[in-house]
């Protein structure tokens, strides 16, 4: 009997190991390799929105109201009223495995009269998140990957000097002030470079692409997510202008 639990045992631990290293060998097979891009195509556009501007409600103060006010904006969905282009607006390539290479960036995250600046990052895989706060109140960054739990919570008191965390993970990570639990921001984190995030009317950019036929996702935190296939042809420049509406 006791034979036959060590060979079960045995069995099961062959499996498991047998199962991580399926898994590692699955990662490896989609890790994002780097090759040179000679004929690399452009993808640009505007995304906009469709119906009737919605109106966004200031957020109420809870803290601190003597220096951030009783009310601070809303930046949850930013519609430029002149042509309706929305900003914040994360769109990029799914399933690309390879491409341009990608030179480790800074990426700012400001604590700045009780608002996060910029509301939406986006960056890869090995960029460094600098968090740093100007104003002269008590913030806190509290710092959560989708799917993990916390990945950093830390207190920013006035005048601390700038922090650096290393980008290890891809995926979503959401931002909060715990100490002002109306400062919200999002960072979206690639294991690839090809991604932008429009600005203030709307526009985006994605340059160096492979030539090759590509499913494009468009994502906003309040907005449908849509997806789009495009064709990417050698030194050519792909138009891809979206409108998107309220779920």
């Amino acid at each position: 009997m006791e034979d036959r639990m060590e060979t079960y045992k045995s069995k099961w631990v062959i499996a498991i190991i047998g199962f991580i290293l399926l898994c590692n060998m699955i990662r490896i097979a989609i890790a994002y390799d780097v090759i040179p891009v000679e004929d690399g195509g452009e993808l640009s556009g505007k995304i906009k929105f469709r119906g009737e501007l919605p109106q966004i409600m200031p957020l109420k103060v809870d803290r601190d109201p003597a220096y951030c006010g009783t009310t601070v904006p809303d930046n949850s969905l930013i519609i430029n009223p002149a042509n309706k282009g929305i900003e914040n607006v994360v769109v990029s390539l799914e399933g690309i495995h390879q491409g341009k290479k990608h030179a480790p960036e800074i990426l700012v995250l400001e604590n700045t009269k009780c608002h996060f600046e910029p509301h939406v990052l986006a960056g890869v895989v090995d960029d460094l998140l600098e968090i740093k706060t100007s104003d002269p109140v008590l913030h806190n960054t509290h710092l959560r990957l989708e799917g993990e739990g916390t990945i950093l919570n830390m207190a920013l008191p006035p005048g601390i000097n700038p922090v650096r965390k290393g980008l290890t993970t891809a995926g979503m990570i959401n931002a909060n002030c715990d100490a002002h639990r109306f400062m919200k921001a999002k960072l979206l984190v690639f294991d690839h470079p090809y991604f932008s995030v429009t600005g203030k009317n709307g526009e985006f950019k994605i340059s160096n692409i492979p030539p090759g036929h590509y499913k494009i996702k468009v994502w906003h935190e309040m907005l449908p997510v849509k997806e789009q296939e495009v064709t990417i042809s050698a030194n050519g420049k792909t138009d891809l202008s979206l409108e998107l509406t309220l779920k």
